[in-house]
Formats: C-alpha cells, sequence, structure tokens
C-alpha cells in the first residue's frame, strides 16, 4: 500500500510581461539629457570667465599732432588684454571653463569692487584707463628729455557718467579754484570737496579751452565704493597739469583699465625718436605706469602672454613681479621683466635686430 502523499499540484505562474520596447528606454533616455542639457544651459552660477582677449598693435592707436616729425619701426608693439565674459556664465560654461586650462572661472566680487554694481565698475575701468594713458604720455616725454612745464591747477582726465560732473565739467578742463580757495595741485581740488558733508553744493571754477573761464556750481555724491565710507565726490579723475609741446592722443579701443600704460609709453618713445625701439620684434607688452616711469603690476598675465603668442609675438615685457607667472603660461614667448619705463627701453635695446618683415 503506497502511503505517500500526492504530487503538489504546480504553483501556477503570472502570465509573462512583454518586453518594453527600447524606443522607450531610449525616449527616457533622451529626456533626461534634454533636461540636464536645458538646466545647463539656462540655470546661471555667480562666477564669470577670463581668457585671452584682442593683443593690438599700439602704434595705429596712437596720433601725434605739432610735432616735427614722427618715425615708425619695423616691429610692433602690442597691447595685450584679458576676455572677460559679459554675464554670469551658465552652468555648462563653467564646467568647461573649469576644464579648460587657458580659462578660468572666478567670481564677481573678483571683478567687481565692492559696493559698485557692474555699470559703475565700468565707469571706474574708464577712468583708470584715462589716467594710464596721461600717465604714459607724461613717461615718455619725461625719458625722451622733452620739457612740461608745470602749470598751476588740477586737469580733469575723465569724467565718470551718473555722477555729478557728468555734463558740466569736461575732459581737458583745468581746474583753478573750488569754493574759492585757488588749486595749485591735485589735492588742493580735492580737500574742500570732502571737507563737507555729502550733498554739499561745491563752486569749482575751471579754465575751459584758450579763453573761457567757467565757474559751476556741483551738488557731491556719496562715494558708492565700500571702502570709502560714503566719502563725497563729484566723479572725475584728476592729474597734475603741465603745458604739453604737442598734442597725442590715444584710441583706447574702449578697453578699460591702467594695464595698458607701458604699452602707450614705449610707442610714444618709439615714434618720437629715430631710433627703432622694437628692434624689428613684434613685443607684446603690459604693465601700469605712473609719470615718473615706474612700473605696476597688472594681472591676468597667464592670458596676455598666450594673446600675445597667439598674435606673433617673440617677446613679452612685463612687470617684474609678474615674470613667473607668464612663464608659467608655457608659451614660447621671450618674456622680460622690468621695473621702470628705463629698463623696458634698456631691455629693448639689448635685443639682436630682426631683419624688416
Amino acid at each position: 500500500m503506497d502511503l505517500s502523499a500526492p504530487p503538489a499540484p504546480p504553483i501556477p505562474q503570472p502570465p509573462a510581461k512583454p518586453p518594453r520596447p527600447w524606443w522607450r528606454l531610449a525616449l527616457g533616455v533622451l529626456a533626461v539629457g534634454v533636461a540636464i542639457g536645458i538646466a545647463g544651459a539656462y540655470i546661471t552660477v555667480p562666477y564669470f570667465t577670463l581668457g585671452p582677449g584682442p593683443a593690438l598693435d599700439v602704434e595705429g592707436l596712437i596720433h601725434v599732432t605739432g610735432s616735427e616729425r614722427t618715425f615708425s619701426s619695423n616691429g610692433e608693439f602690442f597691447l595685450t588684454t584679458v576676455s572677460v565674459s559679459t554675464r554670469p556664465v551658465s552652468l555648462f560654461e563653467a564646467l568647461v571653463g573649469w576644464l579648460d586650462p587657458s580659462v578660468s572661472v572666478i567670481a564677481r566680487d573678483r571683478l567687481v569692487q565692492p559696493g559698485l554694481t557692474d555699470a559703475q565698475q565700468d565707469q571706474y575701468n574708464a577712468l583708470d584707463m584715462e589716467e594710464s594713458k596721461y600717465s604714459a604720455l607724461l613717461a615718455a616725454l619725461d625719458a625722451l628729455r622733452i620739457s612740461t612745464p608745470v602749470v598751476p591747477g588740477a586737469r580733469v582726465i575723465g569724467v565718470a557718467a551718473g555722477f555729478p560732473a557728468a555734463g558740466k565739467l569736461e575732459e581737458g578742463d583745468l581746474i583753478i579754484a573750488v569754493d574759492g580757495h585757488r588749486v595749485t595741485e591735485v589735492t588742493d581740488a580735492i580737500k574742500p570737496i570732502i571737507s563737507k558733508p555729502v550733498g554739499s553744493k561745491v563752486a569749482v571754477e575751471v579754465l575751459r579751452g584758450q579763453d573761457q573761464d567757467i565757474t559751476l556750481s556741483l551738488r557731491s555724491a556719496a562715494s558708492p565704493l565700500t571702502q570709502d565710507n560714503k566719502r563725497p565726490v563729484l566723479g572725475v579723475r584728476l592729474a597734475p597739469a603741465v603745458r604739453l609741446p604737442f598734442d597725442v592722443t590715444i584710441d583706447s579701443q574702449n578697453i578699460g583699465g591702467p594695464s595698458a600704460g607701458l604699452a602707450f609709453a614705449l610707442t610714444i618713445t618709439d615714434e618720437l625718436t629715430p631710433e627703432d625701439l622694437t628692434r624689428g620684434h613684434h613685443v607684446a607688452v603690459t604693465g601700469t605706469i605712473d609719470p615718473g616711469g615706474r612700473v605696476g603690476p597688472v594681472g591676468g598675465v597667464e592670458f596676455k602672454i598666450r594673446a600675445a603668442e597667439r598674435e606673433g609675438a617673440d617677446v613679452f615685457l612685463a612687470p617684474r613681479s609678474e615674470v613667473a607667472q607668464a612663464k608659467g603660461a608655457g608659451t614660447h614667448v621671450r618674456v622680460i621683466g622690468v621695473d621702470t619705463l628705463s629698463d623696458a627701453i634698456a631691455a629693448l635695446r639689448s635685443l639682436a635686430i630682426e631683419a624688416p618683415h
């Protein structure tokens, strides 16, 4: 007699699901990719990109009138620049910038001074450029031993839009009195303004052109710069006044900042002397300059030397303190560090003369 249990009935299995069509999976992946792409392209981050900017032949930017003679060169002086994004970058642009060794991604506070809007920073950069052009001219004339007698007063070399002086004071005006106090130098023009509260009226007497003596009434405004602690300002850039032997105009091509000063000074010096300072070389230049010919640092030299190499420069003049940074960019351009305009001229004279191109 068989006492074993009967076999268990088979457990019914659910019907197999039909395989999901491959195109649905592909469509899902595509949708996710599109969503990420849109987010990466349209979501901005509070960063800007820096990279090599244009390198411009300075000779075409400088025009001398009234001098007995000017001279051309077989080589060129290049003004080097840094390209800055005009807006905060997208997430994708930031990622690309972080991966690209020729680009830097930096925060806004590295570009804009505390307290300023982007537009106000542009104004300050424009005033820095005007000051660098004036300083470059004085430094070049001093290097050439050309007399520039001091004139009592303070010269207006730039006026910022949106400030009290805009539309009233003009570039080239000579300030000779403020609130009845005679002005013999720049500090004489500043002291009466900052001695009164923000919003006070200020009477400014200027000589304009050859024979116009004008007195203007302006009301001071607070400086937007955080570190100036609401200091009263009119919105002008002033410089020592001198009598120039001839006129020199410089087209800065809407470039801001002071870093073209050395390039301007060398080009002016080169145009006013029969000696060819370039020695036939393609010389890229960066560095600030003061009226006494002292050269200062600029920042961004790693981008500027790449721009110089792209334009075919074989020599790069830079502030001595930034030579290591320039060499670190890994270009084939010869880097020469200088502290003064005289250093730069001496360095150029030591170069071998290149045949005309």
